[in-house]
């Protein structure tokens, strides 16, 4: 009998902090959340004043986009007109690798046209704008100007100034809003389609408060603009924390790992890297067949990472992208402080590489220009690199504009 409750009380100790420990939570439950989404409000009391409106929509499945069924008897219960559709980066269903190669095509969940807008013109854009009443904007944003999704929105903006066109935004928290706006800004030679919005690299701003900015800094408030906002959000939560769940806005960022390790791997699309796309884990591995001895490309990394992040070797073989079906050695980036610095991280790991690895590492150009040029929106990342300054040397370069920016910003925050 003894033995059978010392055995007892032996387990006991060891499985008591085991079932503390069941209760603890990585996230918050969305059914726990205070959050009240801005798709939410719209359906209840925005959309009801778009009636008899021919409606122009902008979604995937990171807005409203994720249930098409509830788009088409909403609508039509309202007596909402949706007449066209915007094509994004990555298609309606958020699954396409590749930029559609035609400007128009038929989406046949609707069966509505829909307009890729990366191949029209100004002036075809305009023409479809002015065919419509209303304009709702309902995407994931990652508060970047590279992400092309941003760009939609202000060409959106631009072709709907001054019209009798209500526009109406629904808004997401971004991941990298905590960050303010940070980065340099866009030389005019260096515009495109992933660069093209008058900010900073990293915005600080949700795709609602952008689109506030946009209409009221440069377009003199000519758009008949309305954001419908995220309820009860505080700024600086973390998405986690507040119960907000992350959807999918493109094939490559499937869940906020990688989202927030975009924010410095994004720029390795500028050099002759693999960046993940088309593996299991997109801006999670990056690599190339050249990648010899990983682990101690990853030991000099580590030693500068001040603990926010590690890298750890990888081998995978992409199948979309850069070194195609090859075998690549590379690296796992594994992130511990989403508070972490991107652009120092950014700095530090393209100086390394190209130190490390002389003989392979190249800068990639996209027609004459160098993408990564492209990314930054000048030269000056790519030069101070080449010219072995240091990051905090380099950042000089932009943080006075940094300043000026951010203290005007601010006066569009919603949260």
């Amino acid at each position: 009998m003894k033995k059978k409750l010392a055995l007892f009380c032996l387990f006991g100790f060891f499985t008591f902090p085991l079932c503390s420990e069941s209760k603890l939570q990585i996230r918050l439950h969305p059914d726990d959340s205070k959050i009240i989404p801005s798709s939410e409000v719209f359906y209840s009391r925005v959309l009801p004043g778009l009636k008899g409106k021919k409606t122009l929509l902008v979604t995937n499945p990171s807005g409203i986009g994720i249930n098409p069924n509830r788009i088409k008897s909403e609508f039509s219960k309202q007596g909402v007109i949706l007449s066209q559709l915007i094509g994004l980066e990555h298609g309606f269903f958020g699954l396409e690798e590749e930029f559609n190669k035609s400007p128009v095509t038929l989406d046949s969940t609707f069966d509505l046209p829909i307009y890729h807008i990366y191949k029209l013109s100004t002036s075809d854009l305009l023409k479809v704008v002015q065919e419509s009443d209303a304009i709702v904007f309902d995407v994931q944003g990652m508060g970047m100007r590279c992400y092309t999704y941003l760009t939609v929105l202000k060409r959106l903006m631009d072709a709907s100034a001054g019209r009798k066109i209500r526009f109406v935004v629904l808004d997401h928290i971004s991941p990298s809003m905590h960050l303010g706006g940070q980065g340099d800004f866009v030389e005019k030679a260096y515009q495109n389609f992933a660069g093209e919005f008058p900010s900073p690299l990293f915005t600080g701003l949700t795709l609602g408060e952008a689109a506030l900015f946009y209409n009221a800094e440069y377009l003199k408030k000519k758009v008949d603009l309305e954001v419908v906002p995220v309820g009860e959000y505080k700024r600086g939560t973390l998405m986690e924390n507040a119960g907000i769940p992350w959807n999918t806005p493109s094939p490559n960022l499937p869940n906020l790992d990688s989202a927030r390790n975009y924010f410095s791997l994004v720029f390795l699309e500028g050099v002759n890297v693999s960046v993940g796309r088309g593996t299991q884990a997109p801006f999670v591995y990056f690599g190339a067949p050249w990648m010899d001895q990983p682990e101690k490309f990853a030991e000099e990394l580590n030693k500068s990472s001040n603990k926010e992040y590690y890298f750890t070797p990888v081998y995978f073989k992409p199948t979309f992208g850069p070194h195609t079906g090859k075998i690549c050695k590379g690296l796992r980036m594994n992130l511990v402080n989403p508070n972490y610095d991107p652009l120092k991280l950014t700095y530090n790991l393209i100086a390394t590489m190209k130190r490390i690895y002389s003989k392979d590492f190249a800068w990639t150009k996209w027609s004459k220009i160098y993408s990564i040029d492209y990314l930054w929106g000048n030269p000056k990342l790519r030069s101070a690199i080449d010219n072995a300054e240091s990051f905090e040397n380099f950042a000089k370069t932009y943080k006075e504009k940094e300043a000026k920016y951010n203290s005007r910003a601010k006066l569009y925050w919603l949260y």
